[in-house]
């Protein structure tokens, strides 16, 4: 058994020893009980001491009293508090509790207090021993019961039990008003209401309602149990107990059914209007409602010009400055118009004056009309003048010539609408963006055709290279001597070098290095970059090649290493043997081995050198090539370029001027134009077409291949390369419109 079993077990045995009682009828009283207890206390002795003396001997006897502690038991007698069950009353059998204790058993009934019972329905007595029929009582139930109102009485005494709402000695009144139930003793808790002497049950008041009278009847109830409808109109509301109306802002009446009465409004309508010019106002929250032709917050002006009717809300329809009325919108027609909305003339057409005596004097397809009483042009959209024989001033447009053109980057603006017309190279509604990049000329139409990163002119679309390369499409590098921005520096390389066109490094060809390739490998050195060693018998040779790298041999020695001196083609100790080496290489004197010249390699020298490789011994690395998937020669390391293409890797497209197969061909392009490096075909500047750009833009185009078209007015023409206006005597302007 663990410890937590061992505690409960405890704690169990503890409570039913101690049995504390609960409940009413329990007394306390004061219990006394012994008690034996342990106690010290300190009990006195003598001591005898000797100290020091002038006596013979030296020692003095002296006496001292001291205190030990001696433990005795001791019974006290002590009381305590006892709870027990007061007088009449004895424990239950669970001994929790105290019940009533009756002297004789009650026969029909239970022990409620000390020797008094409460008997069951029909019995009566001390001992709930008696019973009679209903409505008798006695011990020989020979008395009639006096009880009313459906009432019981004792059959012992025959005092009534009262039915529940009812009390007196024959139980003959009503319970009280604010209670109910058993004997009266039930407080009512109707708030607005009278509660049922016997059910306790509220009866509402007039008005209210729930189940103890404490809400108020639902918008649109009233009366006895909410039961009745509301008649109020126009969200109205009644009063719960006895219907009457109240009306919301601006109606009255029984119901609230009517509106205010003219010229007042609001609560109760008791507010009078504020409102001119015969306006009413609205009965609700009093603003004014202004008459045909008048408006403002209390109707006191008259409509705006072209406005008429209730709140101005109607368009005038009169014509040529007639007056119109602001009431009914009826025309007032201006001198020289007739008809309901003043929009006929009084004269014919070409006519004017009081009896249209007079001929008008208006240029006919730009004028709108001719005034019938003053003879005054009226001018279209886009022209000017007393006449309307001259278009609208530059930077104006519209009728009257009254707007202000909203253009930008010199472009035209029509003089009738005020659209804006681009110049070339932009674009936007008032031409105010650039062509996006890649893009040129009008409408930004045109696609630049610029290599090599260059950029193109929005306007010409002639290409703005970068440094190191020209031509109209900038896809040729600069010349060989020159290079930079516009190919306007010299290159200072030596030797036949090579000259980046960017930036004018020097690329040195074989044999040959420094920053200007000026000077030579050293000896002993050959090649590109100088990186390739001389391979030579030593002692036979004075030197080899810085190019290609062959032995220089002295005059006693030969082959292609020096190593003989035989005749070419010959070996052994007499040179009498036969070597069998191919493509002019030379073989060992003593063997016969072959020592293969630039080019080749294997036993007999027949292979030449693998793809990419080049020179004695094929140790050279062919240069890379930009263009095509091809080789270098195995000898001399150079490439065969294709046509148009030019350069020790072929990287260079032909110069300026000439095109083909080894850049032999001269172009026959006239007036600034270029040839394709390739076919030769003609490129040609602005202005120019054909092919041999011989040919000047047609009438009315220019630009590049001539695709731009002219904005030039009033008879102008555009100058061919970029379409400036050269404007004919007594106009001037950006497209001749002044």
């Amino acid at each position: 058994m663990d410890l937590l079993q061992l505690l409960t077990l405890f704690c169990f045995f503890l409570r039913s020893a101690l049995s504390y009682l609960e409940g009413p009828n329990v007394c306390t009283r004061q219990e006394t009980y012994s008690l034996t207890v342990r106690i010290s206390e300190e009990q006195p002795y003598q001591v005898r001491e000797y100290v020091w003396c002038l006596n013979f001997p030296p020692r003095c006897s002296k006496y001292k009293i001291k205190f030990k502690n001696v433990f005795k038991t001791q019974n006290l007698v002590k009381t305590r508090p006892v709870e027990d069950c007061c007088k009449g009353y004895t424990k239950s059998n669970s001994e929790d509790r105290c019940i009533p204790v009756c002297s004789n058993d009650c026969i029909h009934g239970t022990c409620i207090a000390p020797d008094t019972c409460q008997c069951e329905k029909g019995f009566g007595g001390p001992f709930c021993d008696i019973s009679c029929p209903k409505g008798l009582w006695g011990r020989e139930c020979q008395n009639y019961c006096e009880c009313q109102n459906n009432s019981t009485c004792d059959p012992f005494n025959g005092h009534c039990h009262c039915a529940r709402g009812w009390i007196g000695n024959k139980c003959e009144n009503k319970c009280m008003e604010g209670t109910y139930g058993q004997d009266c003793l039930e407080k009512c808790r109707c708030e607005n209401g009278d509660c049922d002497h016997v059910s306790g049950e509220c009866k509402c008041q007039s008005g209210y309602m729930g189940p103890l009278c404490e809400d108020f009847c639902p918008i649109g109830k009233h009366g006895s149990e909410c039961k009745s409808e509301c008649r109020c109109q126009n969200s109205g509301t009644c009063d719960p107990e006895t219907g009457y109306c109240f009306c919301k802002d601006g109606w009255t009446g029984l119901v609230c059914a009517n509106r205010c009465p003219f010229g007042f409004w609001g609560l109760n309508c008791s507010q009078p209007c504020d409102c001119y010019n015969g306006a009413s106002c609205n009965h609700i929250n009093g603003s004014c409602e202004c008459q045909p032709g008048f408006t403002g917050v209390r109707c006191l002006d008259i409509c705006p010009e072209g406005t008429f009717g209730v709140n101005c809300q109607e368009k005038c329809l009169c014509k040529n400055g007639a007056k119109c009325s602001s009431k009914d919108g009826g025309c007032i027609c201006t001198n020289g118009w007739e008809g309901k909305f003043c929009n006929k003339r009084a004269c014919p057409d070409d006519l004017w004056g009081p009896n249209c005596q007079y001929p008008c004097q208006c240029n006919k397809e730009n004028t709108e009309m001719c005034h019938p009483w003053t003879g005054e042009c009226e001018c279209k959209a886009g022209w000017n003048s007393q006449d309307c024989s001259r278009p609208c001033p530059i930077l104006t447009f519209g009728k009257g010539c009254h707007s202000l053109c909203k253009c930008v980057n010199n472009a035209q603006c029509s003089p009738f609408n005020g659209s804006c017309i681009c110049s070339p190279g932009f674009t936007g509604l008032q031409c105010e963006k650039n062509c996006p990049e890649g893009n040129f000329g009008e409408d930004c139409a045109q696609k630049c055709d610029c290599k090599n990163g260059a950029s193109c002119s929005s306007e010409t679309g002639q290409c703005q290279c970068p440094a190191g390369w020209e031509g109209q499409q900038c896809d040729r590098p600069c010349s060989n001597n020159s290079f930079g921005i516009h190919c306007n520096q010299k290159c200072v390389c030596k030797n036949g070098a090579s000259c980046n066109p960017v930036n004018g490094n020097c690329t040195c060809g074989a044999g040959f290095t420094g920053e200007f390739c000026e000077n030579k490998c050293e000896q002993e050195y050959f090649g590109i970059n100088c990186e390739q060693i001389c391979v030579c018998y030593d002692g036979h040779y004075l030197g080899c090649d810085p190019i290609t790298g062959k032995c220089i041999c002295r005059p006693e020695w030969k082959g292609v290493l020096c190593e003989s001196n035989c005749q070419p083609g010959r070996y052994g100790s007499k040179c009498d043997q036969i070597c069998n080496c191919k493509n002019n290489s030379s073989c060992d004197p003593q063997n016969g081995k072959c020592f293969c010249s630039r080019g080749w390699q294997g036993e007999d020298c027949s292979t030449p050198c693998k793809k990419g490789y080049y020179g004695i011994g094929c140790k050279q690395k062919c240069p890379e090539v930009a263009l095509g998937n091809k080789t270098c020669d195995h000898i001399t390391g150079e490439y065969i370029c294709p046509a148009g293409y030019l350069g020790l890797t072929c990287e260079h497209p032909c110069p300026i001027g000439k095109f083909g197969k080894n850049c032999q061909n001269f172009c026959s392009c006239k007036n600034g134009g270029d040839c394709h490096h390739v076919t030769g075909e003609c490129q040609c500047l602005p202005g120019w077409i054909g092919n041999n750009c011989t040919i000047p833009c047609p009438s009315g185009s220019f630009g590049m291949n001539c695709s731009q078209h002219c904005k030039c007015l009033n008879g102008g023409e555009c100058r061919r390369n970029d379409g400036v206006c050269r404007c004919k005597p007594g106009y001037t302007g950006t497209q001749c419109t002044e």
